[in-house]
């Protein structure tokens, strides 16, 4: 008795299966090769050119997700601290002390974790969305300085992200019945490695959470970046933390070597305030 035969695959089918499967791992290989080749100026051009005619493939596969949250060295996360006020008495005082405080994501509000982590894709996606304002000069520097191309793919940006926030807040007053709300972001910083190992401090400490204030961009920046090139800004106000606790005030003194020969007695004050937010629930995970 003759042993049994595996069918014979003619040599035009291996070739085609042979595409597919390259095809197939390139799909897989480049969501995180492009997001470890992802620098100030957006993607890397080449990574880019292999990602785009997979993009759609590996979104319908769900292959393109969480390679930032789960990376070796995700970054910070990011909240949305809500003030609930209803608004029935007039007076700043009576107002003051009718303001509600939440934090979206909490453990404390939002039990089982899928409905934490909802809440935590919800801030995420809020932060992704966000662009600011466009100074109101703007539309005069339209040229070869500003596209108006350029200029209309901020608007429209700004108009998504504004679309987004007005829908949160839209139902948060539904929900709390409350007349005035007001979404304000906030970064999670993790703190780095050496620091954290010479002196460990909790993942939930109050200067880890930072505010991220809505300003308009300036002329420089809008005429320097591109659209997806969007810096986060930096706090320069201090804000009222919720719970009264005191504002820490980090600053630091810089100055180049010509200053000092100029003027010894001479130094740049660089004042960065940041809100202290009360600790958040979060459990172990820093997001």
């Amino acid at each position: 008795m003759s042993p049994p035969t595996s069918p014979r695959i003619s040599r035009r089918l291996r070739i085609v299966l042979s595409l597919l499967i390259l095809a197939h791992l390139s799909a897989v290989i480049a969501p995180p090769l492009a997001f470890q080749s992802r620098g100030p100026r957006g993607l890397s051009p080449s990574v880019s050119l292999l990602l785009s005619p997979l993009a759609a493939y590996g979104q319908f596969l769900y292959l393109d997700r969480g390679y930032a949250f789960f990376a070796p060295d995700p970054g910070p996360s990011h909240l949305m601290r809500v003030e609930i006020s209803s608004g029935e008495n007039d007076s700043a005082e009576a107002n003051d002390a009718n303001v509600e405080t939440r934090l979206y994501p909490s453990l404390d509000d939002q039990w089982p974790r899928l409905l934490y982590h909802r809440h935590f894709m919800l801030a995420e996606f809020l932060n992704d969305a966000y662009q600011p304002a466009l100074p109101g000069e703007a539309a005069k520097l339209v040229g070869s300085d500003l596209p108006i191309e350029e200029l209309k793919a901020w608007r429209m940006g700004r108009q998504r992200y504004e679309m987004i926030a007005d829908s949160m807040i839209r139902h948060l007053q539904k929900k709390f019945d409350a007349q005035d709300v007001k979404i304000d972001r906030l970064e999670h910083m993790i703190p780095d490695f050496v620091p954290y190992a010479n002196e460990p401090t909790p993942l939930n400490d109050p200067p880890t959470y930072v505010l991220l204030e809505d300003i308009p961009i300036t002329l420089d920046t809008l005429l320097g970046v591109l659209p997806q090139d969007l810096p986060q800004p930096e706090p320069r106000e201090t804000v009222p933390a919720p719970s009264g606790e005191p504002i820490r005030d980090r600053s630091e003194t810089s100055e180049t070597t010509d200053e000092r020969e100029r003027d010894s007695e001479t130094t740049v004050p660089i004042d960065r305030q940041r809100a202290v937010v009360p600790p958040v629930s979060e459990g172990v995970s820093p997001q």
